[in-house]
């Protein structure tokens, strides 16, 4: 089984850890990676889904691995009641793992997070922050077709700046040679937003302020890393 590179990255970015868990699971391709590699050496596997877990089910058992995992269906971090080194929650909105977190915060009893959201990453930085954790890395890749940001916290309060919860913070130091081809991205998505504020019927003058910001910010960035 090959992953991808988005699940790549996030087996290069986890932590080696007696027990972690990965939350919402469905095929369990990465725990499977985790577990033959000696990265985890116990896994708490969890989806909402019972069709995802019969899935995880049927993987597991093909790669002989079912007596490492204790497979559990539930809802966000409910079914972990072990003290966990890692917990990942990755291939979600960003507005399902801010409430996932919110709701099973006290599940977590100190693991660092590893989070993959597709959407809304202001949402995830902002969960962080109150949940008590700070961001101590933001990396991006490119998988499928799309760029997507997989984002490592570790407790410890830290206040981020309105344009940090936006943009990113960690993210701007981070080495990854996807960096200048997703700020490239970035700058894009932004751009097509400005024209639309421009020809806007209603005109939202303090959107329109702040993408333009945001758009210099990132030109900044680029020029920094000599890519722009």
């Amino acid at each position: 089984m090959r992953l991808d590179e988005r699940l790549s990255l996030a087996f290069t970015l986890y932590d080696s850890c007696g027990l972690a868990a990965d939350i919402g699971t469905d095929h369990a391709h990465l725990p499977i990676a985790l577990l033959r590699a000696g990265k985890c050496r116990r896994m708490i596997l969890t989806d909402i889904s019972g069709g995802a877990i019969q899935n995880a089910r049927d993987n597991l058992i093909r790669a002989g691995l079912t007596d490492a995992v204790s497979l559990r269906q539930g809802d966000g971090l409910a079914p972990v009641d072990e003290a966990c080194g890692m917990i990942s929650v990755l291939g979600m909105g960003g507005k399902t793992i801010r409430a996932i977190l919110e709701a099973g915060r006290d599940h977590l009893r100190g693991a660092n997070l590893l989070l993959s959201a597709h959407t809304d990453l202001p949402e995830v930085r902002e969960a962080v922050q109150g949940i008590g954790y700070r961001l101590i890395s933001e990396t991006p890749c490119f998988s499928a077709g799309r760029f997507y940001l997989m984002l490592k916290a570790a407790p410890g309060a830290e206040r981020l700046t309105e344009r940090e919860i936006r943009l990113g913070k960690p993210l701007f130091e981070t080495d990854s040679p996807a960096l200048p081809a997703y700020l490239r991205h970035q700058l894009a998505v932004l751009a097509r937003r400005a024209e639309g504020l421009r020809g806007a019927t209603l005109p939202d003058d303090g959107l329109r302020s702040r993408t333009e910001e945001d758009m210099a910010f990132y030109r900044e960035r680029l020029a920094a890393l000599g890519a722009d």
